[in-house]
């Protein structure tokens, strides 16, 4: 996936009729539909643009969340999705992961941000599948409150089963708990089927982590757009 992206990335930058402009601050903005108006200052020395269209697309993008919770940053163990998803891309980056966790919904679907952000279930499949398929002796738990893959994503948590990824699922009310067990981390959860609680050392815990609204707040303001409650367009 990243080749391809950079591949693209070289084709939009080769364009002749796309105008790449990086390191660029949108300054000012005015007009009406089919006719706005916009200056960027942009390059090493922010030189001064004044550009013309018809269109304007917001993609801003979001931050993941960086999570409080269940030893992040206290415990080098446990990581997030997108943190594993780097590690596997590294030469032997599944050695010596004989047993790995991943808790779902960490960031999402809380008090302070009740929305899912629709991508923590995929990540953690795709990992998952990777790490059977890098080494199909490794033991992966998705701990779970949902599983939403969707559409065809459906596929993926399909194979994901049939590699023999095991799937528990908690409720908001009996999370699990994860505490520093020496050179391991140990994770206690609610097995619903067996009804009675599991105690297991994971080699790696990996977070899923929901997505924050990256910093808007000055762009909103010059581009006279609102925004929700999570500060999305």
């Amino acid at each position: 996936i990243r080749g391809y992206v950079k591949s693209l990335a070289a084709k939009v930058a080769g364009h002749s009729k796309i105008d790449v402009l990086t390191n660029a601050v949108i300054v000012d903005f005015s007009g009406f539909k089919g006719n706005f108006k916009t200056e960027v200052l942009a390059g090493e020395s922010m030189a001064s643009r004044i550009i013309e269209h018809g269109v304007a697309i917001m993609a801003t993008g979001a931050n993941e969340y960086r999570p409080q919770e269940f030893l992040y940053g206290q415990n080098p163990k446990v990581l997030t999705q997108l943190e594993l998803g780097d590690r596997l891309e590294q030469s032997g980056g599944a050695d010596g992961l004989d047993h790995v966790v991943m808790i779902q919904c960490v960031g999402s679907r809380n008090e302070e941000n009740p929305n899912c952000s629709r991508i923590c279930c995929q990540s953690a499949i795709k990992n998952a599948i990777h790490l059977k398929k890098l080494n199909p002796e490794t033991q992966v738990y998705i701990l779970y409150r949902d599983i939403r893959t969707y559409g065809l994503l459906e596929d993926y948590y399909t194979e994901a089963r049939r590699l023999g990824v095991r799937f528990f699922r908690f409720t908001p009310d009996d999370v699990p708990v994860v505490e520093a067990a020496g050179d391991a981390v140990n994770v206690t959860f609610t097995d619903h089927i067996l009804g009675r609680k599991i105690s297991l050392d994971a080699d790696l815990v990996t977070l899923s982590a929901g997505v924050q609204a990256a910093d808007t707040e000055e762009l909103a303001n010059i581009m006279k757009l609102n925004r929700n409650a999570e500060n999305f367009f």
